[in-house]
């Protein structure tokens, strides 16, 4: 397919102005990214901070706990958040041709949105659970508003662009901190990749203990999270995904409007390439024994790029079987949970955080890493289940319909059918 092609294609799937109807494959892939987020998420909610990144930090990590924590890293690790991202650049296209197409203030209106989704992340990230992610997207939000009237191949690009900026900040980092004294990289590796087993048992009486303990953890990651964190990683990561789901939208491909033969041949290409690199990533991290700074910053790049091109093939596969297949097992559940995907995915926190923290049954640290794959299950049920009975019921999941109201307050009231 030539890009003049292409060009033709991304000014075809438009959305219809003469309808309102949703993207089966958007809702379908947002399920699946909010349910299969939790592989990674219930680490964080489960054990202390460095055990998502380093195996060895606490817990066992021999026979099934292993491959547990294995499948999550090839499987999970990056992919969904990647998809999450993507999904973020596509609604922000379909956000704006919505304002445009009703004469609404585009600018006014998603300024509205975008407060009303940071307000609701501080509020998860600082009273609940400090792996909130709602904040980050708040805080890049702009980006993909800013490209929204740029040709999808430029969009492209400088996503790529992006993300290859990361690459460049991550080995920047190996370096600065592989060149520094041997005692410095050692009081380092105790803050961020190893520390001490004092810190750890510290960690994990916080948590099983008042909400106030908890606080003082969240205050100091949550913060770290959006400031440091965001500007030398997160920004680049996340922004660099949004511009590239904003430019597979504009060309059709998040609409499901492809040829079902181009999803099974993206399908057939990115997972596997994903899954190699991913995989690679963690036999790499495994010869060098998780060592700091190594397995931080370049043993991550091999999962950094594969877990892009990871998401690409799970979007691709969804849209190879719904154009493709008569294969529908299951696309009810994900279509159900992925319209109401801002509600279940605080709903996650509000479980897990009531199962391992010290206000609840104060679990956390106490579980095997296998274990928690049954707090997972029992989740995903509980939210497949609510998620079919809520929309049997009601046209908006419940946090989606507060934040809708926010954004079209002062509107006419017929604005808020859309």
């Amino acid at each position: 397919m030539t890009p003049a092609n292409l060009e033709t294609r991304a000014t075809q799937h438009q959305p219809d102005a003469r309808t309102q109807e949703r993207i089966a494959l958007l809702d379908i892939v947002r399920g699946v990214a909010v349910l299969g987020i939790l592989l990674m998420n219930i680490r964080l909610f489960s054990e202390p901070s460095a055990a998502y990144f380093n195996p060895l930090v606490h817990g066992s990590y021999e026979g099934v706990d292993r491959l547990w924590w294995q499948f999550q890293y090839v499987f999970a690790n990056q992919k969904f958040m990647a998809i999450f991202s993507m999904l973020f650049g596509a609604s922000t296209a379909i956000i704006v041709d919505g304002l445009v197409r009703k004469g609404l203030p585009v600018n006014l209106t998603y300024a509205r949105r975008i407060f009303g989704l940071l307000l609701i992340g501080l509020a998860h990230a600082y009273l609940l659970w400090s792996g909130d992610i709602l904040v980050i997207y708040a805080m890049t939000s702009l980006l993909p508003f800013l490209f929204r009237n740029v040709r999808w191949s430029r969009t492209l690009l400088a996503g790529i662009g992006m993300l290859f900026f990361g690459t460049l900040l991550m080995a920047g980092g190996y370096y600065d901190i592989s060149s520094a004294p041997k005692d410095i990289q050692a009081e380092i590796a105790l803050d961020m990749w190893h520390p001490s087993a004092a810190a750890i048992t510290a960690e994990i009486t916080a948590h099983q203990g008042s909400w106030y303990e908890q606080f003082q953890y969240r205050l100091v990651n949550a913060f770290a999270f959006q400031t440091e964190i965001y500007l030398s990683w997160g920004v680049w990561r996340t922004g660099g995904m949004m511009l590239i789901g904003l430019s597979l939208y504009r060309i059709g491909f998040l609409q499901g409007q492809l040829a079902g033969r181009t999803y099974g041949i993206v399908t057939l290409l990115a997972l596997p390439l994903g899954l190699a690199l991913s995989a690679w990533g963690l036999a790499t991290n495994h010869a060098v024994n998780w060592s700091f700074p190594f397995s931080f910053f370049l043993g991550d790049l091999w999962n950094y790029w594969g877990s892009a091109v990871m998401a690409i093939g799970y979007i691709s596969l969804f849209g190879w079987l719904l154009k493709f297949t008569a294969i529908r097992f299951g696309f009810k559940a994900f279509t159900a949970v992925g319209k109401a995907a801002l509600s279940n995915y605080l709903y996650q926190t509000l479980f897990c955080t009531t199962v391992f923290y010290g206000y609840g049954f104060g679990l956390f640290g106490t579980l095997a890493r296998h274990e928690t794959a049954l707090v997972v299950v029992a989740v995903w049920a509980t939210q497949i289940l609510g998620s079919l009975w809520w929309f049997k019921h009601y046209s908006k999941g419940p946090v989606e319909a507060v934040w809708h109201r926010f954004t079209y307050a002062g509107t006419n009231s017929k604005l808020h059918k859309s």
